[in-house]
């Protein structure tokens, strides 16, 4: 009985990927030197933990690189469509060569495309990475958040929640990106309009280690304070005794206008910790 012929539409994944040749069989993987191949700009992982690449470049020592990667023929070289980890783990290996499906067609939009989504599907993105691949699939391919969605199984509200993370400033978008923070945590303190809001209300949900319920709660009460400039020594006084009220604690304000130290006196951790807590605030 005649087969159905194989659906090979964006978003399948690596078997998406794979050169067939007629008979419906997937090409044989040949030896291409690795200093020949370089990483695709579809790739939009950034970091690559050292600790595991070398865990992986030891079982490639043993055992070789067991699935080939996924390259696409240039006139000088290879350019790597999937297995970036792979690749660099067997030059961390020693290798000279690794196994490699070639795929022969340049210029082609629809290839670039399943390169970015196969990097897309993978589950060791941060955040931020996969935001600023699918900003890609949007800005250089035109596709809308809807298609976007379709073609990586996702809804489409999640693309758009995403792509939030990089309205963030830099600070929040590392603290994202390495762990800190979730992107939940993220995506309320973008809504602050500044960068020095944004800043501080991250050392605010770091410091009081804030659910990302309260960091929405504490963005929605949030208003900048205003700093008073003193401009005499009259005023200086003033703000001293100004601060020792909002500190609850005695305070010693020394030097001028322009320098000078000031020093918080406290007796106990409680109050060591509600002075952080103000400063914080």
């Amino acid at each position: 009985m005649t087969q159905p012929p194989r659906h090979r539409g964006l978003g399948r994944g690596l078997d998406a990927l794979i050169p067939m040749s007629k008979e419906g069989d997937a090409l044989v993987p040949q030896m291409i030197a690795v200093d020949q191949i370089r990483p695709s700009r579809e790739q939009v992982r950034t970091r690559f933990d050292a600790e595991p690449l070398g865990e992986l470049a030891e079982s490639i020592r043993q055992h070789g690189v067991l699935q080939p990667i996924l390259v696409r023929r240039l006139s000088d070289g290879y350019e790597l469509i999937a297995g970036e980890r792979r690749w660099r783990a067997a030059r961390l290996a020693g290798l000279t060569a690794v196994p490699a499906v070639v795929r022969s067609e340049t210029g082609n939009d629809a290839q670039l495309v399943l390169g970015l989504i196969e990097n897309l599907q993978r589950t060791d993105l941060d955040p931020v990475e996969e935001a600023r691949g699918l900003q890609r699939l949007i800005e250089e391919f035109g596709l809308t958040h809807e298609e976007v969605a379709q073609r990586l199984g996702k809804h489409r509200v999640s693309v758009t929640q995403s792509l939030r993370l990089l309205g963030g400033c830099a600070a929040i978008q590392s603290s994202v990106a390495s762990g800190v923070i979730t992107a939940g945590h993220a995506r309320a303190l973008i809504a602050l309009e500044s960068q020095e809001a944004q800043e501080h209300g991250l050392k605010v949900v770091i410091a009081r280690h804030l659910s990302v319920r309260q960091a929405e709660n504490w963005v929605r009460t949030y208003r900048p304070k205003r700093v008073r400039r003193p401009d005499s020594a009259t005023d200086l006084r003033a703000l001293a005794a100004d601060i020792e009220s909002s500190l609850g604690l005695p305070i010693k304000l020394t030097g001028s206008l322009n320098r000078g130290q000031l020093e918080v006196r406290y007796s106990s951790r409680e109050e060591l910790e509600r002075v952080c807590a103000k400063l914080v605030s």
